[in-house]
């Protein structure tokens, strides 16, 4: 009988033994799990972002003193989000032509998806890119079909905005006081991991408009 019992507490402390290793495996799966998942969202937010920077700094290359630089960004009321944002910059050519370089921002809803038990609305944010020559200082319009993807996209998007500021910060919708772009937008990790070690993550950067420019003359 003793050798039963003996046995039976030999059984019973290796299962608990087992139990607590088999724990501790699952939890550092699941730690590696939530760094990893971090990492390739802070990875993609900082090449979206790095994108994003890119554009606003050469934002206006080449192009004259007196001339509107970009758009007065498409703003929902309800989300707060951009839906359209439109940029340019000229190229030189060898030709002595000059050849208009069009960018687009536009905000597209996808799907709602739950993450820590809130619902959070998904956009794609697709930039688009489109070249007019330049005819007596002026560039046609494109049509839709003209404006190509370039890849430079992102859709796990739960916010993006544009907003145009004065000099002394504050926002506005004339392009004849804009002297700096600030950029923000939220993501949210690709692949859900419970519990959520990182839920969304924010991004924003005010840039100064470039090159410095006065706007028209009314």
């Amino acid at each position: 009988m003793q050798f039963i019992l003996d046995h039976l507490t030999s059984l019973l402390v290796a299962g608990v033994v087992i139990l607590i290793l088999a724990t501790a495996q699952l939890y550092a799966q699941r730690s590696g799990l939530e760094q990893t998942t971090s990492y390739a969202t802070k990875s993609k937010a900082l090449s979206f972002g790095e994108w994003l920077e890119d554009d606003i700094l050469s934002l206006g290359a080449n192009y004259g003193e007196d001339a509107y630089r970009f758009e007065v960004p498409t703003t929902d009321s309800t989300t707060g989000n951009t839906t359209e944002f439109r940029f340019y910059s000229d190229s030189l050519l060898v030709s002595g032509d000059t050849l208009r370089m069009m960018t687009r921002y536009k905000l597209d809803p996808l799907e709602t998806i739950v993450r820590g038990g809130r619902e959070i609305l998904l956009f794609e944010m697709e930039r688009a890119t489109a070249q007019k020559p330049v005819v007596n200082g002026e560039a046609a319009e494109p049509a839709e079909h003209e404006w190509t993807a370039d890849g430079r996209s992102l859709s796990t998007l739960s916010a993006f905005n544009i907003a145009i500021l004065t000099r002394t910060g504050a926002e506005t919708t004339d392009v004849d006081q804009g002297e700096f772009i600030r950029v923000s937008f939220a993501l949210v990790p690709e692949y859900p991991v419970e519990p959520e070690y990182l839920r969304e993550l924010y991004w924003t950067t005010t840039l100064k408009v470039r090159p410095f420019w006065e706007p028209p003359s009314a």
